[in-house]
Formats: structure tokens, C-alpha cells, sequence
């Protein structure tokens, strides 16, 4: 087994702990009231956990394109995301993440391919306004193109603040950096991929019912002022 194997299949293994920790957060009772409560203890299972993601237990799936304006024109890339929400206190809180994305770009018989596994968390608060909120992931890339391979450790940070906006409906603004500062420095010059990119964009969540959420993220590459790309997903709430 190689290497590449055995790192996807141990980083698997890592994320399903968030699922464990997941359930068994949402299946432990309730504390009984006191005898000399004034009121019962609220059943967590009844509170309102909102249109957001931030501070839930979920995982996701989505779908992104992105535009360049060199070549390749053009990337497809999928990406698994697993959050579990691991500590509060008050309005502070922070959530642990395991991130798996594979990424495919091919123009004119060029072909390149990509996967990074990364963990990392967000630190968030809540607020009546809104959820600020600032992560961090670090992790490893794998990239195969034009019949060489190369790996590479990869980080990535992302700020902005989630808004409820409608019961339904969360809106989350957002900034963010990603660096591979050893993947593409002796690339191909055919793939003219910056090493680190800077973009800014915005998510939309959409609540369909209490477990299911859509999402649709819109982002802009800064790097070069011309790179756009988009996001679909779908997520379960645990």
C-alpha cells in the first residue's frame, strides 16, 4: 500500500470519530430537573438549531466550477466535509472539522489532478446579530499531472459571519487563503495555478427540513481579479 493509500485511508479513519461524537451528542438524555427546579429541564432535541451550519453536527457533500482565465480554463472539483461541534461555553464556541476534496482540470489533451485531506476547527461566537467566525485547516495535497506526480502540505484560513437571515435561510459573507507552497513551484508552465490563492465570496444555506440544507457559494478570486467559481452542496444535521 502506498503512501497516498494509506494516509486517505487513516484520515477516513480519523474523521469517524466526528460522526460518533455526533450522535452521541444528539442521542444523550436530557439532565433530569431538581426537586426544586421551578421549571422541567428543555429537551435539547426541541430547540431550533437555525438555517446555519457553524456550531452544528453535519456533514456535507458538494460540487464546485471554477473559471480561469490562463489555462486550464477551467476546474471541477468534489469535496466531502465532515463538522462536529466539539466545545461551548456562553457565546463561545468551537467546532472540530475533516475535509477530503478532489479536484480534476483538463484542456487540450492537459490533464491534472488533485486530492488534499485536511483537519482543522472554527472559533465562533454567538451573537444576536450574527455568527463571527474564523478557521483554520491544515493538511496534505496530491497532485498528478502531465505524467509526474508531486505532494505537498497545504493550509488554509477563512473569516466572515453567518446571518440569519429568514428562519429558512442563512447568508455567510466570507474572506479566505489558501496556500500549497510546495505543490506547483516546478509545475508544468502549462499549469499556470498560483501556489496561494486570496478570495472572498458568500454562501447562501437553505434549510429544507430540520437534518436536510442546500447550499450555494459564490466566490471570487483576487489572485487575479478574473477567477470566479461556484459551489453546490447538500448536508445532513446529525
Amino acid at each position: 500500500m502506498n503512501l497516498k493509500k494509506l494516509t486517505l485511508l487513516s484520515a477516513f479513519a480519523l474523521g469517524a470519530p466526528l460522526f460518533a461524537a455526533a450522535q452521541a451528542q444528539q442521542t444523550t438524555p436530557a439532565p433530569m430537573p431538581t426537586s426544586n427546579a421551578m421549571t422541567p429541564a428543555a429537551d435539547p432535541g426541541s430547540v431550533d438549531p437555525g438555517p446555519g451550519l457553524i456550531g452544528t453536527n453535519y456533514a456535507e457533500l458538494t460540487y464546485g466550477y471554477q473559471h480561469y482565465h490562463d489555462s486550464p480554463t477551467s476546474l471541477h472539483d468534489y469535496e466531502f466535509f465532515s463538522n462536529t461541534a466539539a466545545y461551548r461555553t456562553g457565546i463561545f464556541g468551537v467546532d472540530g472539522d475533516f475535509l477530503y476534496e478532489h479536484t480534476n482540470a483538463n484542456d487540450d489533451g492537459f490533464s491534472d489532478r488533485r486530492d488534499q485531506l485536511e483537519m482543522g476547527g472554527t472559533g465562533f461566537l454567538t451573537e444576536i446579530w450574527g455568527k463571527p467566525f474564523l478557521s483554520a485547516d491544515a493538511g496534505m495535497a496530491w497532485e498528478h499531472v502531465g505524467g509526474a506526480s508531486r505532494k505537498g502540505f497545504v493550509y488554509d484560513l477563512q473569516s466572515g459571519v453567518e446571518f440569519e437571515v429568514l428562519r429558512d435561510l442563512a447568508i455567510t459573507p466570507f474572506i479566505g487563503y489558501e496556500a500549497l507552497p510546495k505543490l506547483y513551484n516546478h509545475a508544468p508552465a502549462v499549469a499556470d495555478f498560483p501556489d496561494h490563492t486570496f478570495d472572498y465570496g458568500v454562501k447562501e444555506t437553505y434549510r429544507i427540513t430540520r437534518n436536510w440544507k442546500t447550499s450555494l457559494t459564490e466566490t471570487l478570486d483576487q489572485y487575479s481579479g478574473r477567477d470566479w467559481g461556484l459551489r453546490g452542496g447538500v448536508s445532513y444535521r446529525f
